[in-house]
């Protein structure tokens, strides 16, 4: 009886041969079709009831992992009525990248199945434990939901999509030397000895001292007080560091595709941005990939905004692993707007010529430039 139709037939066929039993004096007749119709009114109220009142929840705990760690899957399942389920059957879908971790028993899904009983008005709280194997934004890829009574005669199936997403954010799959973060800005942890101004947070004025530059210079209250008077800004103790991500292997870009290296490449931009967060130093991001055609390459200037390394992180683990343009051009535009105080980190498999000549221009403008080479760590790799 685990169809609608078939319950209806089980009630008509259960009322005729009850009434037949009757007319005819057959005793075992009659109480046989009792017996089938009591059965399926029972059904049929078990299929009205059934579902309601009972509620699915998903959600994944962490939202935010790096590839190494593991998070769960929180599935809460509630029952707001008096009746009982007997029996509920659960199948957690897994996309591909996920895999479920200390999950035994017949793999007959890519996932978790469980079994419950839910009292009247009670909550059951399941945590499912799993593991990424790349980066990337994940949802669950369906839940099959069942509710049976006590002799599984009246199985009623439901399927959810939860909304519920998870994003996996990179770490480098190759080590990286020793001797290649002592090359960082930030490699080796130390007090800083001076302090940094934000632009972005302006403080007030102070009389103009000689060598003062002119960019600081405030020529609306200069005009009024006919003086010249030099804007002050908040200082802090962070400067800025922009990560370039070089998704080529070599110029021009459409000659040098290879995904699997540009994953080392974006695997070593998330190691770079968790040191660089690690010493409170401000981090931008810039590669030369789409993440929508479109709206241009990937950019994200640096910030102590709220809630900025989560969306720079979060930019990492969705970007593509092709380009879709040099990166030269773009290191040329982003150069020009750099103060000396902040530091630029190029993570590039094999630079071209084009682009090692954009990294030299911008250090003769006193800006600190560090190359990195996820290739040449993997050939040295090799050798050892």
């Amino acid at each position: 009886m685990d169809h609608p139709q078939r319950r209806g037939i089980a009630l008509g066929t259960g009322i005729v041969l009850a009434m037949g039993g009757t007319l005819w004096g057959n005793v075992p007749l009659a109480a046989w079709g009792i017996a089938v119709g009591t059965l399926a009114a029972a059904a049929i109220l078990w299929a009205r009831v059934g579902w309601r009142g009972v509620g699915v929840a998903v959600r994944f705990h962490p939202e935010r992992v790096f590839i190494s760690e593991r998070t769960e899957i929180r599935v809460t399942v509630a029952n707001a009525k008096r009746l009982p389920v007997p029996l509920m059957r659960l199948a957690v879908w897994l996309p591909p990248g996920l895999d479920a971790v200390d999950e035994r028993g017949p793999a007959t899904i890519r996932g978790f199945r469980r079994r419950l009983y839910l009292p009247g008005r009670s909550e059951a709280h399941l945590a499912l434990p799993l593991r990424a194997s790349r980066r990337g934004e994940y949802r669950v890829r369906l839940i099959e939901a069942e509710l049976s009574d006590p002799f599984g005669l009246t199985p009623l199936g439901r399927e959810i999509t939860p909304p519920a997403e998870l994003l996996v954010m990179p770490e480098p799959r190759i080590e990286i030397p020793a001797e290649v973060r002592r090359r960082l800005p930030f490699g080796a942890p130390a007090p800083l000895a001076f302090m940094y101004e934000q632009p972005e947070r302006f403080a007030g004025v102070r009389p103009y001292e000689a060598g003062d530059p002119l960019s600081r210079i405030h020529w609306k209250l200069t005009g009024h007080s006919g003086v010249l008077q030099t804007k002050l800004f908040e200082p802090t103790r962070s400067a800025d560091v922009l990560l370039v991500l070089d998704l080529a292997v070599g110029e021009p870009f459409w000659d040098s595709v290879y995904p699997d290296i540009a994953e080392d490449t974006i695997g070593w931009g998330s190691f770079v941005a968790k040191q660089a967060v690690a010493s409170g130093w401000r981090i931008g991001l810039m590669a030369n990939a789409h993440m929508t055609r479109g709206r241009g390459a990937i950019r994200v200037l640096p910030s102590s905004a709220r809630g900025h390394e989560a969306a720079l992180f979060a930019a990492m683990a969705r970007m593509p692993n092709e380009p879709t343009s040099d990166l030269a051009p773009m290191l040329r535009e982003v150069g020009r707007g750099l103060s000396r105080t902040a530091a630029m980190v190029v993570i590039s498999p094999r630079p071209g010529p084009w682009l090692r000549e954009e990294m030299e221009v911008v250090r003769r403008r006193g800006i600190e430039v560090v190359g990195l080479s996820p290739i040449e760590a993997r050939l040295a790799e090799a050798i050892q």
